[in-house]
Parts: C-alpha cells; sequence; structure tokens
C-alpha cells in the first residue's frame, strides 16, 4: 500500500519496532528457506495433552504463528485510531505512482484506496458507480486477514450497486437494492483498486473513484462520504512482532477476546487454552512463564520468515494458493508477513523473476529478452504488466519515464511471426525503444502482475517464458 505524504493515515508509531521496508519492499518474493509441513489449523497446532516443556515451546510457537495476523491487523488498527483516522471513511490515490512514490513497490496500473470499517454499531454501505467495464476491486478483509469477500469487476461486475457490510450476528433489513455482505469480523481493513490504462485515461479513472462512498446504514443513501483523494493514501510498515516478546501472548489475547475468530478458525485455539494463551489471558504477567513466551515468539517468528510456499516456474516465483480463508496457520502468516492485501489467486496472481536464463541474480550489466510466443500472452480476463523495480523497490528513474510495459502500452512492436519481445535493460537498445523496459545499472527486482488470471494460469498449465540473457 501507499502512504500519504500530507495526511498520516494509518501509519503505525515511532515507539514499534518494524522493519526497514514497507510490505511492498519484498512483494511477490518468495519467503527464504524449507517449507514446513503444515497440514491444516487443528492438526498443525493443537493437539497436545500434557504440555511438557518441549510441548510448551512448541504450542507457544504455534500461538505465535496462528496469532501473528491477528495482532498485525490490531497494531495497524490500533495505530490508526491513535493518529486520529476517521473509521469508515474512504481515502483514494490522486495519481499514479512514481518514483518519487515513498511507498515500495508500487505498481503504475491502479490507483490504490483504503478504508478501515467499523461495524460495530451498525453497517457501513459501499457505494460503487458503474464502471463502464473498467476493472476495479474492493478487497474486504477481516481481522485476521481472511479476503473474505470482494466487490469489483470479477466478484460483483460494473454496474453500480450499494452494498452493506454486516458485523457477525446482525440481525436486520436492508433497503430494497442493497446486497449484503456479511463480514467474518466486526474490523474490517477495506482496499481499493482502480485500473488506469495510461496517463491520458486518468482523469477518467479519478472520476471513477470519486464516486465510491460509504454511509452508514441508518444514514444511506443521505449520508453517504465520498472518497477523499490524497497524495498517497496507505503505508503500512513491516511490523516486528517477535519484537514484543512475551508481551505478544498478552496482545494476542485481548485481541482474540475483541475479535473472536470465524468458525472455522476456532479449534486450534482451543489447544492454547492448555498453556494458558487465549481470550482475555495475560500469560506474560507470570514471570516465569516470560523467557520461554519471549523464546516462542522469536522462534514462531523464524518458522514464519523461512517458510516457503511459492513455486518456481521457468525463473518466475508464484503463489497460486492464496485463498479467501487459508485454514494453514503457517501459511496465512507467511502470506502477512510483509502486511495485509494480497489477493487470492482468482482476484490476481504476482510473478516475480527469481533469475535470468543462466541463472544469476538480475542486474542492469546484463540485457534480457522476455519473448512472448505468437498467442501466448499471459491469459488474463482484465490486465497483465511487468514492472521494473531498483533493488529498493522503488520504481526506477528513466528517459522514457516509462515503468512498466504491459497490455495497455501503446506502440508496441511484434515479430512477423506475431510474437512480442520485451527488451529489458539499461542503455537503450538498438532496434530503438518501442519495446524497452528501461532497467538500472545495478541489481533490480521484476514482477509481472497478472489480473483476473485465467485458470491456465492458476493451475501452471500455462507457463510464462523465462528471461533470456541476450548479451553481457
Amino acid at each position: 500500500m501507499v502512504g500519504d505524504a500530507d495526511m498520516v493515515i494509518g501509519t503505525v508509531g515511532a515507539s514499534l519496532v518494524t522493519h526497514q521496508y514497507t510490505r511492498r519492499r519484498l512483494l511477490g518474493l518468495a519467503i527464504g528457506g524449507p517449507a514446513l509441513a503444515v497440514s491444516g489449523c487443528s492438526s498443525s497446532i493443537s493437539g497436545q495433552k500434557s504440555p511438557s516443556t518441549a510441548d510448551y515451546a512448541t504450542m507457544a510457537q504455534n500461538a505465535y504463528i496462528w496469532g501473528f495476523p491477528l495482532v498485525m491487523m490490531q497494531t495497524y488498527l490500533a495505530s490508526a485510531r491513535a493518529s486520529g483516522t476517521p473509521m469508515n471513511r474512504l481515502f483514494v490515490a490522486n495519481a499514479l505512482a512514481t518514483p518519487a512514490t515513498k511507498a515500495s513497490g508500487p505498481n503504475v496500473d491502479t490507483l490504490y484506496g483504503y478504508a478501515w470499517l467499523d461495524l460495530s454499531k451498525e453497517p457501513q454501505v459501499v457505494v460503487v458507480p458503474d464502471t463502464d467495464d473498467r476493472y476495479y476491486s474492493i478487497q474486504l478483509i477481516d481481522a485476521y486477514t481472511n479476503d473474505f469477500a470482494y466487490i469489483g469487476r470479477r466478484a460483483t461486475g460494473t454496474l453500480a450497486g450499494a452494498y452493506a457490510i454486516t458485523a457477525p450476528g446482525w440481525k436486520g433489513s436492508l433497503p430494497r437494492g442493497v446486497h449484503r455482505i456479511a463480514a467474518t469480523t466486526a474490523e474490517v481493513l477495506m482496499l481499493t483498486r482502480t485500473l488506469v490504462a495510461g496517463e491520458a485515461d486518468l482523469p477518467a479513472a479519478l472520476a471513477v473513484q470519486a464516486k465510491y462512498a460509504i454511509a452508514p446504514l441508518s444514514g444511506y443513501p443521505a449520508q453517504a462520504v465520498a472518497a477523499k483523494a490524497v497524495t498517497e493514501p496507505l503505508n503500512l510498515p513491516i511490523l516486528d512482532l517477535s519484537a514484543q516478546g512475551a508481551a505478544f501472548f498478552d496482545k494476542l489475547g485481548q485481541a482474540v477476546a475483541a475479535a473472536p475468530p470465524p468458525a472455522a478458525d476456532s479449534a486450534g485455539l482451543a489447544g492454547f487454552e492448555k498453556i494458558g494463551i487465549g481470550p482475555g489471558r495475560r500469560p506474560a504477567q507470570d514471570a516465569a512463564d516470560v523467557p520461554a513466551l519471549h523464546q516462542a515468539a522469536v522462534a514462531g517468528n523464524k518458522r514464519i520468515t523461512q517458510a516457503n510456499f511459492s513455486t518456481l516456474v521457468n525463473g518466475w516465483l508464484v503463489d497460486t494458493k492464496i485463498t479467501s480463508f487459508v485454514t494453514d496457520p503457517l501459511f496465512r502468516a507467511a502470506v502477512n508477513l510483509y502486511g495485509p492485501g494480497a489477493h487470492i489467486a482468482e482476484e490476481a496472481l504476482y510473478f516475480t523473476a527469481a533469475t535470468g536464463s543462466d541463472g544469476r541474480p538480475l542486474t542492469g550489466t546484463e540485457r534480457y529478452s522476455l519473448r512472448f510466443p505468437a498467442g501466448e500472452l499471459p491469459p488474463v480476463d482484465a490486465f497483465w504488466s511487468v514492472t521494473m523495480y531498483g533493488e529498493d523497490f522503488h520504481l526506477v528513474a528513466n528517459s522514457l519515464q516509462r515503468y512498466a510495459i504491459g497490455d495497455r502500452t501503446k506502440g508496441l512492436t511484434y515479430g512477423a511471426d506475431g510474437s512480442l519481445d520485451i527488451l529489458i535493460q539499461h542503455d537503450a537498445p538498438a532496434q530503438g525503444t518501442a519495446n524497452w523496459l528501461p532497467a538500472p545499472a545495478d541489481p533490480f527486482r521484476l514482477i509481472l502482475r497478472t489480473y483476473q488470471p485465467q485458470n491456465a494460469l492458476i493451475s501452471g498449465s500455462y507457463k510464462l517464458p523465462p528471461l533470456t540473457v541476450t548479451s553481457s
């Protein structure tokens, strides 16, 4: 996500321990180390009956892993409230990202937006306009980072609509034409993305965004408040929750009490009660337990950072297993290690270039070609793009002011056989700049995004071509 330079909205205070970069610093990268065999919530994080010292350590680690996404989300939300961020108010970007954008890993395909929804008093109605088939998505994320629902082109179409987001257990009636979306927790993070076809299309995309609105059910439609455009709407730094040590488990107890887990996720929680971890529990208050809990937080965090659920094909890393409700606690924690917002596979797949055809990391001292044979462009129902980043995961300034190439790039030239070559290098190609994606002179990162990927991408039957090293 991106951050607002003028209004510090939803950022985490300096008193919290964070990593150097934001989530998108490592967007799409595989998490290093061997994968851990975890088959599901109940089997992977509960089941011990009489905790020995070793069992206690393992169960506490599992509790850290299970609770990591929840404590992360509650930390972000608490900071947003403390900084005066309005609840139930949508903030959207007023421009596409550039190399000057402060957040790491932005795309130049969509305008971002976000809102924190508090459904505890009443439902909130999200209003969207007719986008005339323009891609947009509104991703609804619960306190456990489940992508429990979407509004948008894939999920609900592009006609105008109104959607009441309701808290668990809500009972009531809705006005005619308002569709209900039942949230799994009373607090929800809402992320919006709106496609921009290019600079010339920006005013039209901004006009679409301006018609997104949120209203309390009791005040709908008269009290609907339109989205507010800001410089960079959201910047969530990566949190090092293990630095909290034993205090993490007290925060977990508070968070679970405030946001009970969905039914599908409650089995693992029951097992933690055996070691004093659960709703309202404060195990860190027992001085004898503090050293073991601190070690468990560090060890649990290490298991998350070393987990690897990505697939490597032709030098590209991708994770096709993200679903609306991720039942494997380790997988869920690993997906959210750098913050919330990862799409389910049906909405978008991100491919990270790990190496060139020579097996070495990407660098501007080499020249690369990404060749799509005729008829073999990425199969998507929305759009695709290849975005260039420096090693710091910021966009790369260049003479063309071109930061990505994709299906909306004008002036691309195709081979006589219908193939498309994207030329990725630091210096301008001798054959011209039409298909040139400028790279920095030093190491760089490359992300290929596919939105509304077709089944061939999700199943893996379609494989991206490798990056071919053409010369040194």
